[in-house]
């Protein structure tokens, strides 16, 4: 009978099911996801971390994490995959849902001791991402979100990660 749309709905998710944006947090990412089917997405996007010199860094040093205070730079470039379940919890003219996923991310990151010999060391941790999609009616392409991400390390040891990120994504 009706031929329109309703007036609350966002086309994130629905006619648009494939974003493209970044986050700010831990870590700094280009993100994406793309809607697989109702209330389910993959979330997937490349992180960076601790490029520069100085303190307020960590390095592995055989064991754990401690604080590097020798003024070398290093890196970390890491890649992140995580299946996310969705649900509504406001449709109005903003639409907010949450999510919860399950996921990977691996980690390949040089300290600064490695430069030389061009080693570096990997990193492996399972993720369980939590967090706050915010979309709106207009611009019905933009997606804001909030979320928080515990890792557990398996490689290069058992070892427990907080990761928190807010995000902007736009969809096409």
């Amino acid at each position: 009978m009706f031929l329109g749309r309703s007036a609350a709905a966002t086309e994130v998710g629905n006619q648009r099911i494939f974003g493209l944006g970044f986050a700010l947090g831990d870590p700094n990412s280009l993100v994406g996801k793309v809607f697989v089917g109702a209330g389910q997405a993959i979330d997937f996007g490349i992180g960076f971390r601790g490029y520069g010199y100085g303190y307020g860094r960590s390095c592995w040093d055989g064991k754990r994490y401690v604080s590097c205070r020798d003024g070398r730079g290093y890196n970390q470039t890491g890649f992140h995959a995580d299946y996310l379940w969705q649900e509504n919890l406001i449709n109005a003219k903003v639409t907010l849902d949450w999510h919860i996923g399950v996921g990977a991310r691996v980690w390949h990151f040089d300290d600064g001791r490695y430069v030389a010999d061009g080693d570096g060391t990997i990193g492996l941790a399972a993720r369980m991402p939590v967090g706050l999609d915010l979309s709106f009616q207009r611009p019905d392409f933009l997606e804001v979100y909030l979320e928080v991400a515990p890792s557990i390390y398996v490689l290069p040891g058992g070892y427990f990660d907080m990761e928190v990120a807010l995000g902007v994504r736009f969809y096409f």
